[in-house]
């Protein structure tokens, strides 16, 4: 949903925030730096965690693994040639002795088509381990966006942190100088020291609250500090990027398409076991030399189903089938729902967001300026005048944190859609 009438709102907060000083995770000494260090984008980041994400690497072993089934599934034949040699003497009564030596060769033969229903299974198999991985790369490719937001929720939050201790330090300094000339109290020095002490503490937790934050997303791409030293970014702008959607194509995630891919394995596998009511025949040539007799003979070997018909196979393949159809009908109904309400959180939030910035942004500039005017006059005492400009520093963090709801909103909506946020 697109912000209709805050851009004056936003440029006047982003003017104000800009006014103070930026503040910085801490660093290593000078000397003790990487020569290499790197400042991720958005794109760069989901880059490197589709190359190098610890999550994905189990995903893609399945898929070989899938690929090795494919190949064994590939020959025409499930059987290999069996090849029977007998050799041994003979002795006759009259002495005379020889050689007896008999050379067979056999190829079972499966009569009902199963190799074929083999690869079909081998097939669905690895179609259905491609799309996990695809799927896997959905879920962490949302889980590192969100990551990355809020590590530059965390820096704007440390910004203004260190903008609200520059004011504390200033007003401590002004304070200071006003009791000299006898102009307040002691106690007003001492509410100005308090109100700095408390600005110390949420600068250094927001410093930390970076570097920890920045930790995570290391994690989760596999990468070292050289190679992810910091992000960047404008989290007002990623907040509200289009969510592009699949292109006017129906919706079919990744999960979805593995699931039908398990129920087309498990429905060939079920054929398979059917399958095995039929006896394998085995063909083949002997050869047989007795004495100074020889013979060739033609075999054909025919196992009789008469206690073990496929049974077990049948059975739990029909199962399998049963259960896959109706998972898959069921996650269908999961998804859209799980659709519906990602979308309706994020617009609902954009919504609060675009009211955020033209009733409260534009109002909380007059407030410190009113406040500073009334302090200098005497018209306001030093607590009142903290306790505004707190109030203001508040309301800029709950417009950073309304940019970050809408920023994760936006992620999970498109997670859930199937694309890339």
């Amino acid at each position: 949903m697109p912000i209709r009438s805050a851009t004056a709102a936003f440029g006047l907060a982003a003017a104000l925030l800009c006014s103070h000083p930026v503040g910085a995770a801490p660093r290593p000494p000078v000397e003790s730096r990487p020569a290499a260090r790197r400042e991720l984008t958005l794109e760069a980041v989901l880059t490197l965690a589709r190359e190098r994400a610890p999550a994905l690497l189990e995903a893609r072993a399945h898929v070989q693994a899938a690929r090795g089934a494919v190949a064994g599934a590939a020959p025409l034949l499930h059987g290999n040639p069996q090849l029977d040699l007998q050799a041994g003497p003979r002795r006759v009564v009259t002495g005379a002795r020889g050689v007896d030596l008999a050379v067979g060769l056999s190829q079972p033969f499966e009569l009902g088509g199963q190799q074929g229903l083999r690869r079909d299974a081998a097939r669905a198999g690895l179609a259905r381990e491609e799309a996990l991985l695809r799927d896997a790369e959905r879920l962490v490719l949302g889980e590192v966006a969100s990551a990355f937001l809020r590590v530059l929720h965390a820096q704007e939050r440390l910004k203004l942190a260190n903008a609200a201790l520059k004011a504390a330090d200033d007003t401590v300094l002004a304070t200071g100088h006003r009791f000299d000339a006898g102009d307040v109290p002691i106690l007003d020095v001492n509410v100005a020291r308090v109100a700095r002490a408390r600005a110390r503490v949420e600068a250094a937790g927001a410093e930390g609250e970076v570097e920890a934050l920045l930790a995570e997303l290391r994690a989760q791409l596999g990468v070292s500090f050289t190679e992810a030293a910091s992000v960047q970014g404008d989290l007002r702008t990623l907040a509200l990027a289009p969510v592009r959607g699949p292109g006017g194509k129906a919706l079919e995630r990744s999960d979805l398409t593995a699931m039908e891919e398990e129920a087309a394995q498990a429905q060939a596998t079920a054929t398979l076991g059917r399958r095995e009511a039929l006896p394998d025949v085995a063909l083949g040539v002997r050869y047989q030399r007795e004495a100074d007799e020889t013979v060739l003979l033609g075999t054909l070997s025919v196992p009789l189903p008469v206690f073990a018909r496929g049974q077990e196979a049948r059975i739990s393949g029909e199962a399998e089938v049963v259960r896959a159809r109706k998972a898959l009908e069921a996650a269908r109904q999961v998804v859209s729902n799980q659709l519906s309400a990602a979308g309706a959180r994020f617009h609902a939030r954009v919504e609060a967001l675009e009211m955020f910035e033209q009733e409260a942004l534009p109002l909380i500039t007059d407030n410190e300026a009113l406040a500073r005017r009334s302090y200098d006059a005497g018209e306001l005492d030093l607590a009142g005048f903290i306790l505004i400009r707190r109030d203001v520093m508040e309301t800029r963090a709950a417009w950073l944190d309304s940019l970050l709801q809408v920023g994760l909103a936006r992620v999970r909506y498109a997670v859930e859609m199937g694309v890339s946020p």
